[in-house]
């Protein structure tokens, strides 16, 4: 009587047989599955279809199990079948095959005037201006109906500045000034508010002061929250009543950092000094806090330009890093530091290399990779960019009366240090936007959409993420 081969291994040798499914395709997995029950069952067990997903870095896209609409918690549950694992894959690929080609459905949300926006894996979240109550609202959309779920009014009205959020919480930083306009150079007072997504309560109120003194308070006064913390950069002044002058011994820039491991528990507030605000600095983005995560908080600061790297356990400087070029935009995330190189807005630096787009492992401070782009070379200042898991994602600042276009490049493939690729990174697709908007109006991308605002109040969506 034949012996069934499988049955065989799996009695005297399983990791063998782990090894032979591990080996296959999807679809010769999906046949082993057909051969009989004890087949299938073993299949299941052993997590073959989700091993394999693993192999093709699906699963390592954050929140792909709720877009694609999974009945069950497909990262815990042993015993899924190749129905509930193909819908995951199938979802994937028509996901990059959108990317690759910029096919998205686009929409709109007619808004009011926006200050900020963040996102997290289900939620949009605005912060706008009522120009007839004359206060600040947070609006919470849902991400793939549009829809507004839920309205706050920030307390006292105070202006938001920045905003962040979680899962469960969203962090905003408000100011004491008028919503219209922002008196240039005079103190005010900050607030840190966080609230609980679910009720809408505000669980922390934190007060500090600083000065809100230039165009780029964007960049110089952010909170952000995630990996357990809650941080904050702002400008500290010593001269609380008085107009704020670019004097180093009266302006200096701090991190604030909290430990948070939910809404509700907050720990005691360490400082990181950052040093004072120099006057060849003074009216540009310095220092920037371009991003953290569960170890590391990273600073790009100007003169000369550097990323500082502060460790979040001990709070020192862990190491720095040569950015080579003028980068206040730059992003950090799990690990990898991108850059695109601009002009210093107050002088040309010698040696000073437009356009440059740059990865940089934070880990070691090493530039894995340098990607020449033409476009961005040819205008100096300004662009914007994101990326995904798979993806980079540039938007030169052209010349007015022009559409500025998304620039969608593979990452992964100029992450691969082994391959034959030259330093031009090839454009997979563009995706047309409106007419060229203020270098400051920023955008929002992950692997699922890509968010902006345009000047006729309205937020647009591009959602890459295929329909189920």
């Amino acid at each position: 009587m034949e012996r069934d081969i499988l049955c065989f291994l799996k009695g005297g040798y399983p990791h063998l047989t782990d090894k032979i499914l591990n080996l296959l395709d999807a679809r010769s997995l999906a046949n082993a599955e057909l051969v009989c029950r004890q087949w299938r069952s073993y299949i299941a067990d052993g997590r073959c279809w989700k091993k394999y997903l693993q192999s093709k870095k699906v699963t390592s896209i954050p929140n792909i199990f709720s877009w694609a609409e999974c009945s069950r918690d497909v990262e815990s549950d042993r015993h899924h079948t190749k129905q509930d694992w193909m819908k995951i894959h199938n979802f994937y690929q028509k996901l990059e095959d959108n990317w690759q080609s910029a096919s998205c459905r686009q929409q709109e949300i007619v808004i009011s005037k926006v200050f900020c926006l963040s996102v997290n894996a289900s939620k949009i979240f605005t912060a706008e201006y009522d120009q007839i109550e004359d206060e600040s609202l947070i609006k919470t959309w849902n991400r793939k109906s549009l829809n507004c779920e839920r309205v706050f009014t920030e307390e006292n009205k105070l202006r938001v500045t920045s905003m962040d959020c979680d899962d469960d919480f969203l962090v905003t930083m408000s100011i004491n000034s008028p919503r219209s306009s922002v008196a240039v150079g005079t103190p005010k007072v900050s607030t840190i508010f966080v609230r609980e997504l679910q009720s809408g309560k505000v669980l922390h109120r934190i007060m500090a002061n600083f000065g809100y003194f230039d165009l780029y308070s964007r960049y110089n006064f952010k909170v952000c929250c995630g990996h357990g913390w809650l941080i904050s950069i702002r400008i500290v002044s010593q001269q609380q009543n008085a107009n704020l002058i670019p004097q180093d011994d009266v302006l200096k820039s701090r991190l604030d950092v909290w430990r948070m491991t939910n809404a509700k528990e907050i720990g005691a507030k360490g400082t990181v000094c950052l040093g004072p605000i120099s006057k060849s600095s003074f009216g540009h983005p310095d220092p920037v806090l371009i991003g953290h995560d569960e170890n590391y908080i990273v600073v790009h600061r100007s003169d000369p330009p550097r990323f500082e790297v502060v460790s979040t356990s001990s709070l020192n400087l862990t190491r720095t890093i040569d950015a080579f070029d003028y980068c206040p935009s730059a992003k950090f995330k799990d690990g990898l530091i991108v850059s695109v190189s601009t002009r210093f807005p107050s002088q040309m630096i010698p040696g000073t290399t437009f356009g440059m787009i740059r990865l940089w492992d934070v880990e070691t401070g090493l530039c894995l990779r340098e990607i020449q782009d033409p476009i961005l070379q040819q205008y100096s200042r300004d662009h914007q960019f994101g990326f995904t898991t798979n993806y980079l994602i540039t938007v030169p600042n052209v010349t007015l009366n022009k559409k500025r276009v998304y620039h969608i490049r593979d990452l992964s493939v100029a992450m691969d240090l082994h391959s034959n690729q030259t330093n031009t990174l090839t454009v997979l697709a563009t995706l047309e936007r409106d007419w060229n908007l203020a270098a400051w109006d920023p955008f929002i991308v992950d692997d699922f959409q890509l968010i902006y605002k345009n000047p006729n109040y309205k937020l647009v969506v591009h959602s890459f993420a295929p329909q189920v």
